[in-house]
């Protein structure tokens, strides 16, 4: 465990953030325990964090996507048809020809897609069963962390990182590493869940987003604000998204705990799902969804007199 001094959002000492949970994870027989502190700034952290050697545990061949398949051509070209609009697929801008990097890409399913789209895609995933998955399906995918994969400077025209900074012990440092590749005119866009989340007030220690001990960082806009500004990058566009399938099992997971029903009772009957629309609607509305999208560019330089 390394304690910070500093929080990784605004860079404030660490010695002023409070402790707000704790969380004792297991994972086949293994436990580690956490601290979540919140600095002034509103930004919510592991302190002190566990290193990688001691999260490798929990990342075996079964952590979420990775046991997955990866869609296979029929669903990319249903997800093409529903999701892409105004040149955007899933929130990204598509440059037919130009090119685009998935940071954490797991198994590539975002670069299958954008490569779909008539982009130059790559993907960086520091799993190696996810990277041999990506592989073996032709994907260009490199082994290891972004500051491992060593890319020139100004070459990307788009880069994601979808539900990856709030893993990074460095969130600042990974996005400075965003902000160097990428191209003038190009964008990072970034999804995390929201702290500020509706669904997380409602359902409490049981929320996906908090994810312990996988999540490192827990953001707010504002603290996305100030982590994009020490990046060089600004925010161009936010928004926050709630899915009305996810609040939908976000709630049948607290009603299974809070009042034992049976989660395939509540998804067998759709009880759940009423209620999971007018969330995700309001979360939507009132900047309180369950994830936080952000686009960022590249800072203008200011002209010297």
């Amino acid at each position: 465990m390394h304690r910070l001094s500093n929080c990784p959002a605004c860079d404030v000492l660490a010695q002023k953030a409070k402790t707000v949970r704790q969380h004792r994870s297991q994972h086949d027989g293994y436990a580690l325990d956490t601290q979540l502190v919140e600095c002034g700034c509103g930004h919510v952290f592991t302190n002190p964090q566990p290193s990688w050697d001691q999260l490798a545990p929990f990342y075996s061949s079964d952590y979420g996507d990775f046991a997955k398949p990866l869609p296979d051509a029929a669903v990319i070209e249903r997800w093409v048809t529903v999701r892409s609009f105004n040149g955007r697929f899933n929130h990204m801008k598509v440059v037919p020809g130009g090119r685009y990097l998935d940071v954490g890409c797991g198994i590539g399913t975002m670069v299958a897609v954008m490569s779909r789209l008539g982009m130059q895609a790559q993907g960086v995933e520091p799993s190696l069963v996810a990277v041999q998955k990506a592989r073996a399906a032709g994907l260009d995918v490199f082994a290891g962390t972004l500051e491992d994969a060593k890319y020139e400077s100004g070459v990307f025209d788009c880069i994601s990182m979808f539900h990856v900074l709030e893993h990074a012990h460095d969130p600042v440092g990974l996005l400075r590493q965003c902000c160097r590749i990428l191209k003038p005119g190009g964008e990072v866009v970034i999804g995390v869940p929201n702290y500020d989340s509706i669904v997380f007030s409602l359902v409490g220690s049981g929320w996906i987003g908090l994810h312990q001990p996988y999540h490192l960082q827990h953001f707010r806009p504002g603290s996305i604000r100030r982590a994009a500004d020490r990046a060089g990058l600004r925010i161009a566009a936010m928004e926050t998204e709630s899915l009305v399938d996810h609040v939908e099992g976000e709630l049948a997971s607290w009603f299974r705990r809070r009042f034992y029903i049976p989660s395939r009772l509540t998804a067998a009957t759709k009880a759940a799902r009423p209620f999971a629309a007018v969330l995700a609607h309001f979360g939507n509305k009132s900047g309180r969804g369950e994830a936080i999208v952000a686009r960022m560019e590249k800072k203008r330089l200011e002209p010297s007199n």
